[in-house]
Parts: C-alpha cells; structure tokens; sequence
C-alpha cells in the first residue's frame, strides 16, 4: 500500500493534473449551467396573456406546473394538460415560441397529433389516446408522470462530463511509466528490491485508483448539480420518458426504454466505468512502451478518439460490407471507451451476445496490455 500511495502521489501532484483536475470540474460546471438553467424556458398561456420565465425561474414554474398532473398519467389527464399547458407553437424558423415542461412532455412523447421532430414541426390540434402510443401500448404498465427534467440534463451533461474525464485520464496517466525512463530513474527503480514485481504492480493499482477517484468525483459533482438545482424524484418512471424514445428489444439493440430511470443511470454509469477502465489499463500500456510522456499522450488519445473515424467509415462504406463483417465493425465500436461515455451505448451493449463480445474483447485488451506492460517495463535497457 506504500509504494502505491507514492505513485498516486505522484500522480495527483503534479500541476497539469491539478490544472486539468479543475478545468473538468470548471467544465462541468460551465456546460450544466448552458444546457440546464440557462436554456430553460417556461411559458404559461397564449396571445397577449402568455407569461414568459426564463432561467430559475422557468424551473421554479415548470415544477410547479409539473405538480399539478403528478400521479398515473391518463387520457383525462393528458387532456388536462393541453388545455392547461396549451399545444406548443413554432415560429419560422421551427422554435417552440410557448414551450413548458408539460407541453413538452406530451409533445415529445407522441401524445398529440403534431410533429415535434425532423426539419419541419406541425402544431398540434388534438390529444392523441394513450393507449394508441408506443409509450402507452408497449410498456404493459401505467406510466407515472412527474418533474424529470433534472435527470434528462444529467443524461445529456454525463456525456460530456465521462468524454473530459477521459481526457483527463489520459493526461494524467501519460507519465507514469514514461517519467521514469525520461528522467533516468528506471534503472535504479529496477535494481531496489520491489523493483521488477511491486513498483509496476504499484503504478498500475496506482492508475486504477486515480481513475476511480476521478470518475466518483466528477459524477457525484453532476448528480448534485443536477439534483440540487431541478430535484432528484423521477427515479422510478420510464427511461423512454428521458427524451420520448420508445421502441422493443431487439437481438442487436436491447431497449432501455422500459427501464426505470434508475436502472438507466445505475447501467449508463456502468457501462461509462468500464470503458473509461479500459483506457486506463491502456494508458498504463502506452506510457510503458513511450520513452516521453508526449508520445504516450498522443497514443492514448488516438486509442481513445479513434472509434469515431472507425464509425465516419462505416457511414461511408456499410453499403459494400458483407454482414459479418459490419456486425463485427460496430460490436468493436460500441464497445470502445469513446462510445461508452454515450447514453445511446446501453442499448447496444446490454444484449447477451454484446455483452459476451465486450467482455472478451475487454479481456483481450487488458491481458495483452499489461503482460506487454510488464515485459517491457521489467527488460528496460536505458
């Protein structure tokens, strides 16, 4: 556990860490308050009479609008809510001109005649029955309906919080390996007594623990964000109900649109640790096999961005691949830790088949990584 303690040490200590450490959590902070409080709108009424709020505000009135239809959602209750709430309007350029949390709701959830999506909106001039909705006829349940609009930031805000978590695990673990052969101190370190076996096990563990430290801290700090600022109920409603996406399981997708909210979160997090685990175990692979901590920088981020260009070819050239291999294509890339930082990621890797291919190819990597790790950390000639 010493030797352990002074290589994380090592990592927190030093100042591009610290920076970086607090340009995530500044960040964070900066993109919850552009997507959240800042772009939060709530109108009350139509014509002339129509009361605008904006900002804190907004949140304070569309709780409170929110509160009023709480319970088992019906049509009678739906009904409530576009009289109340009014259907939303669009201006020219296809704005909502009226939008609250209650007419969004119902209008993103396919629960009136109006297109809410695609390049052109159609207002809406009537409720549609529940029961005739993917939300109401393929859940086999009653939908309950309250104030969400927190956990439907925290979805949109982890993914750019897990993407800069990355980012800084990989700064922070470029030197771990590669410092000591840059300043001249492997040799000694190889000829000490826990020098072959413990110190690289020590800088692993050491690796793990500053990425397990990052990870709680910068997702605490969202779930507060969130949770202070628009409140923390809604756990146990649907996970459709997140951003109006309804649609059965298939044998490549597994839906995560029946879930509860909870589950969502407990699996997104999930499946965000474990690819983010993944880069750290690959991390300590390349600054082991780096002389400088720039090469190893550079390799961490091309292992961790590269999926992206993987999946602008597969847009490109799906057309002309045979089946296997474009099934093999896009396994390899949902199971990447880039695509992990994605909601849309627990769809496609929580089938049986997507779980049993992440899971070796996850063995694989770590296997090859640390072994090779090992080898050339331990037969270092300076």
């Amino acid at each position: 556990m010493r030797l352990v303690r002074e290589e994380l040490y090592k990592i927190c200590s030093r100042r591009i860490v610290k920076i970086s450490f607090a340009a995530v959590l500044a960040g964070i902070g900066l993109f919850f308050m552009m997507i959240g409080p800042g772009d939060e709108r709530c109108s009350i009424g139509a014509g002339m009479s129509r009361e605008d709020y904006s900002g804190f505000a907004a949140i304070a009135k569309d709780k409170e609008l929110a509160a009023e239809f709480e319970g088992v959602l019906t049509d009678e209750v739906v009904s409530e809510m576009a009289e109340k709430c009014f259907f939303q309007e669009y201006s020219e350029k296809g704005f909502a001109t009226n939008r609250n949390y209650v007419n969004t709701f119902f209008t993103d959830n396919g629960l009136t005649d109006g297109v809410s999506r695609g390049e052109q909106r159609v207002q809406a001039t009537r409720t549609i029955p529940l029961e005739s909705t993917a939300m109401g006829s393929l859940t086999g349940e009653s939908v309950y309906f309250t104030y969400i609009r927190g956990w439907q930031v925290l979805k949109d805000l982890f993914s750019v919080g897990a993407l800069m978590m990355g980012v800084l695990i990989i700064i922070g673990l470029s030197p771990v390996f590669s410092e000591e052969y840059s300043l001249k101190t492997v040799s000694i370190l190889l000829t000490t007594a826990h020098g072959k076996k413990k110190d690289i096990w020590a800088k692993l563990a050491a690796g793990v623990v500053f990425f397990a430290g990052v990870f709680g801290i910068c997702t605490g700090f969202m779930i507060l964000l969130c949770g202070c600022c628009y409140g923390f109920k809604g756990l146990e409603c649907f996970a459709g109900m997140l951003d109006g996406s309804w649609w059965l399981s298939t044998e490549w997708m597994a839906s995560a649109s029946y879930i509860s909210i909870g589950r969502f979160f407990a699996r997104y997090f999930l499946v965000a640790f474990s690819g983010l685990l993944l880069l750290t175990v690959f991390m300590s692979f390349a600054s082991a096999i780096s002389r400088q901590n720039f090469t190893a920088l550079i390799l961490g981020l091309i292992f961790f961005l590269l999926p992206i260009l993987l999946w602008i070819f597969y847009m490109m050239s799906y057309m002309h691949m045979s089946p296997r291999f474009s099934l093999f294509l896009t396994r390899m890339i949902s199971s990447s830790p880039v695509y992990s930082c994605f909601g849309n990621a627990i769809e496609q890797v929580t089938t049986r088949t997507m779980l049993l291919f992440r899971g070796v190819e996850y063995l694989v990597c770590t296997v090859i990584c640390v072994g090779l790790t090992f080898r050339r950390y331990r037969n270092y000639q300076g």
